[in-house]
């Protein structure tokens, strides 16, 4: 069995993990989506695919998994479209991650859907296989923004979905939401946030538009067909969402994302905290024991490898400790508690002022991060030039 052996590190020990499954299915990709996604596949070729997927966890588990099987706090099935496939699939993993991990009964257990792939049927299956928290792509209030970004559904969709998340007992619900898409003003923005707070969403992922190359709508804009929102009108959207949600008892905990108290996206956390955290299904990417691993983007030759007891990724070089330290800064720095000196010095032996002070005192100087003596953390400024403090680490 040719499958990636990930050794121990001990700079890494572990204690909790958590697992990204991709589902890489849809009815129709959107025209900003780059993501390793596709649309219009019939069910056999679905069906290959999960095979795939569960051998990819089995063949994990028997090459990596000694006498202790790794305890998993958080889950998420992510897409693509989860829900645009049978909900059987979906049971079925779970199912199986249960027999080669120890699932912790607390543990975060996530599926992405979209609104006009839901059905009441389908909301039941994932509340008996155990998931509790569902992260619903909204993007935009408006029907002809949804158009623009070449959505399936409509807003009479999305409501749809949620009395149905809603009547089956889901009360953990996350909202996808978009600024700075072709057309959008600051009213529409205001006017989808005062909509969702009808729902009452326990946490909030507010994202602006990055144009991906070669997406349809990067070529569309690059055209003239389509004209997007200035830097200023988009950073006053970006205000104007942190303000209104804050005013609503959002706590803004990482640049694009907003929650009530004590629903912090605990997966998501992971990836900003340099956790460990393992990937199954095409395209996905894990970090376990100081290493990280990615599989192939290419449907076919993920399904063929798997089915030939082959890997469907490659293992990257452990990672050094300079590498480590980079990327503990410029993905911690996006939580807006920033990153406590106390920790960085308890993981690699010394302060931060140490590593990167000479980056670190130009960025204070610039009003982009700020130092109270415990933590180091972005200002409201640095929040508008985010790219800029994060390049600064690499």
């Amino acid at each position: 069995m040719n499958t990636i052996k990930i050794q121990e590190h001990a700079s890494n020990p572990q204690k909790t993990v958590g697992i990204y499954c991709h589902i890489p299915f849809c009815l129709k990709k959107c025209a900003y989506c780059d993501f390793a996604s596709f649309s219009c596949l019939g069910e056999e070729k679905i069906t290959d695919y999960f095979k795939a997927l569960y051998q990819e966890m089995k063949n994990f588990a028997a090459v990596n998994i000694d006498s202790v099987r790794p305890v998993v706090d958080t889950i998420y099935f992510g897409g693509g479209t989860p829900s645009s496939v049978a909900a059987e699939h979906i049971e079925k993993s779970l199912l199986l991650l249960r027999e080669v991990f120890v699932i912790k009964d607390e543990a975060e257990i996530t599926i992405e859907i979209n609104p006009g792939t839901l059905t009441k049927e389908k909301a039941s299956h994932y509340k008996k296989a155990g998931i509790n928290r569902i992260s619903i792509g909204l993007q935009a209030w408006q029907d002809f923004l949804l158009k623009i970004l070449g959505r399936v559904h409509s807003q009479s969709d999305f409501i749809k979905s949620m009395e149905i998340l809603k009547s089956t007992g889901f009360e953990n619900i996350s909202v996808d939401v978009m600024v700075g898409l072709p057309g959008q003003k600051l009213f529409d923005v205001i006017e989808t946030l005062t909509a969702l707070m009808v729902f009452s969403p326990t946490h909030l992922s507010c994202y602006s538009l990055i144009l991906e190359p070669g997406t349809p709508m990067a070529n569309w804009v690059e055209a003239g067909q389509l004209n997007l929102p200035d830097e200023d009108e988009e950073r006053e959207m970006h205000w104007a969402v942190d303000a209104f949600l804050k005013e609503q008892g959002y706590a803004h905990y990482e640049i694009s994302s907003y929650c009530k108290p004590g629903y912090q996206s605990r997966h998501n956390l992971k990836y900003w905290e340099l956790a460990s955290y393992l990937g199954f299904g095409l395209g996905a990417h894990g970090y376990y024991n100081g290493r990280r691993y990615g599989n192939t983007t290419k449907l076919s030759q993920y399904i063929d490898r798997l089915t030939a007891g082959e890997s469907p990724g490659s293992l990257e070089p452990l990672m050094e400790a300079q590498e480590m330290m980079s990327e503990w800064m410029f993905l911690g720095l996006r939580k807006l508690a920033g990153i406590r000196e106390a920790d960085f010095i308890a993981r690699f032996g010394q302060s931060y002022f140490v590593s990167y002070g000479e980056v670190i005192k130009p960025l204070i100087a610039d009003g982009l991060l700020q130092w109270d003596g415990v933590d180091l953390k972005l200002t409201p400024r640095g929040q508008d030039f985010a790219n800029q403090v994060f390049m600064a680490f690499l």
